[in-house]
């Protein structure tokens, strides 16, 4: 069940439906993912091979800066990616107490597909609401969105973790 929670007016309260919204459409990217096969995905996968791929040859602590995560947190979330096969780890030639992640092709399909099945579901939705509900939704992403490049990933991540908790969400 659902809980329809208000804001006084009688209307539903914006900010839980937001975030259900999007908590909705994570799913339906996650379910595409997985007809394409990748179905063990976690939360903080993405975001790490994202940056992986864009800054090749990243070291632990780079990574540990970009996710505003611990130096030991980033290393224990790409052991994970590396157990799974999406990460690769050497030996840094300027400094042997210092590592190298590198993306393997297995990272990339990943991304490949990630792109591909938010782009369909992304599809979908327009096809369902139509060019007049799909501005309408533009328009409140942009009014209440930070302006462009105002967030960090890492800081958008953190935030939903802390926040999401706050939140009166009742059953998702």
């Amino acid at each position: 069940m659902v809980a329809h929670l208000s804001d006084g007016s009688g209307a539903p309260a914006l900010g839980p439906q937001l975030l259900r919204s999007w908590i909705g459409y994570r799913r339906r990217v996650e379910q595409k993912l997985a007809s394409s096969g990748f179905t063990d995905r976690r939360l903080p996968d993405g975001m790490l091979l994202r940056l992986c791929v864009a800054h090749e040859g990243l070291t632990l602590t780079r990574i540990g800066r970009e996710m505003q995560i611990s130096r030991q947190g980033a290393s224990k979330l790409v052991a994970d990616l590396c157990e799974r096969g999406f990460l690769s780890l050497e030996k840094s030639p300027g400094d042997g107490r210092e590592k190298l992640v590198r993306p393997t092709p297995e990272a990339r399909a990943f991304l490949q597909a990630f792109r591909a099945a938010r782009r369909e579901v992304d599809e979908e939705i327009r096809e369902q609401l139509g060019a007049e509900a799909v501005r309408a939704l533009t328009a409140l992403t942009e009014l209440l969105g930070e302006p462009s490049g105002a967030w960090r990933s890492g800081d958008i991540w953190r935030e939903v973790r802390s926040r999401s908790s706050l939140l009166d969400l009742g059953d998702l």
